[in-house]
C-alpha cells in the first residue's frame, strides 16, 4: 500500500517524498506533464474549479498504487478525495505554523504557486484546510524544526513499529 503526504504548500511533501525509498509520484508534475502546462498557467486559462477536476481524476488513478505520493496542497479540497485518503490507511500530513510554511513559499524561487500570491488569503486557506487534513491523517508529523531526515525516519518508524 502506498503512503501518501499531505499537508500545506510549503510543508515539504515532495522533498520528503523523494527520500522515503519506494517508486516517487509528485501528483503535481504527474498532472502537469498531463496537462501540458504549469498548474499556474492552467489556473489562469482554465480556473481553480476545473484544476481540481483534473487532480481529482489523476488522484483516483494513482491512490491505489504501492507508491510514495505527494499530493498538492489542495488535494483535500475535493470530497471524494478526503473519502479516499479517509479510507487508505498510511496517510502522513506534514505540519507546521503558517509563518513557517509561509517563508518556504516566497523563499522558494522554482515554483510559482497560484493560490499563495497574497499572505493574508494564503493564512485563510491554510486554516480552512488544516481541518480537512486533520481528519484523513493517519501521522502526523511537526516539520518545522526538523531534517528531512528526521521526518523520514519518524514516517519510517511509524509502519516499523505496526
Amino acid at each position: 500500500m502506498s503512503i501518501i503526504l499531505i499537508g500545506f504548500m510549503g510543508a515539504g511533501k515532495s522533498t520528503i517524498a523523494k527520500r522515503l525509498g519506494k517508486e516517487v509520484v509528485d501528483l503535481d508534475q504527474l498532472i502537469e506533464s498531463r496537462i501540458g502546462m504549469p498548474i499556474a498557467d492552467f489556473f489562469a486559462e482554465f480556473s481553480e474549479l476545473e484544476f481540481r477536476k483534473v487532480e481529482n481524476e489523476i488522484f483516483q488513478e494513482v491512490i491505489e498504487k504501492d507508491w510514495i505520493i505527494a499530493t498538492g496542497g489542495g488535494i483535500v479540497e475535493n470530497e471524494k478525495n478526503r473519502t479516499a485518503l479517509a479510507a487508505h490507511s498510511q496517510v502522513v500530513y506534514l505540519t507546521s505554523d503558517f509563518d513557517t510554511l509561509w517563508q518556504r513559499i516566497i523563499n522558494d524561487d522554482l515554483t510559482n504557486r497560484p493560490l499563495a500570491q497574497d499572505k493574508t488569503k494564503a493564512k485563510d486557506l491554510f486554516e480552512q484546510r488544516q481541518k480537512y487534513y486533520e481528519a484523513v491523517a493517519d501521522l502526523v508529523v511537526e516539520v518545522a524544526q526538523k531534517s528531512p531526515e528526521e521526518i523520514v525516519a519518524e514516517i519510517q518508524n511509524k509502519w516499523r513499529n505496526e
